[in-house]
């Protein structure tokens, strides 16, 4: 199953770190839709230091956004894939959904085409660092 990204142009943070985590990724992925949609995103990225106040999406993040289409939330906390653990709410950055969210804030609206060519939008409500 295929998948793309495309995320609206709004402010996209990041650390240093995750910033450089994330782009060795990306360069690994780097032939397909969701590498390509990672580099995008860590192109336009404005680097916040590692102890930001500001509230953004970022690698450990607890996330919870509202699928415009059908009305409902969800609860996640991002993470690397290796990491990943769907069934107890910990989603990869690496999925199109993980990498539309890094870098967002509290009222960010974005879209990503799911499986089918199914365009969803999706709104960040709240952003719960882990420490």
């Amino acid at each position: 199953m295929l998948f793309s990204l495309t995320r609206r142009q709004a402010a996209v943070y990041m650390t240093r770190g995750d910033y450089e985590e994330l782009s060795g990724r990306a360069d690994a992925l780097e032939h397909t839709a969701l590498g390509q949609s990672l580099q995008a995103e860590l192109a336009r990225a404005i680097m916040a230091p590692d102890r930001s106040t500001r509230a953004f999406v970022r690698l450990g993040s607890t996330v919870v956004y509202e699928d415009l289409e059908s009305g409902t939330t969800h609860r996640l906390t991002l993470c690397l894939p290796e990491d990943a653990r769907p069934d107890d709410g910990r989603l990869s950055v690496l999925t199109p959904v993980g990498s539309a969210l890094i870098g967002g804030t509290v009222g960010g609206v974005f879209e990503y085409v799911a499986g089918g060519g199914r365009i969803r939008h999706l709104r960040i409500l709240e952003v719960i660092d882990e420490g």
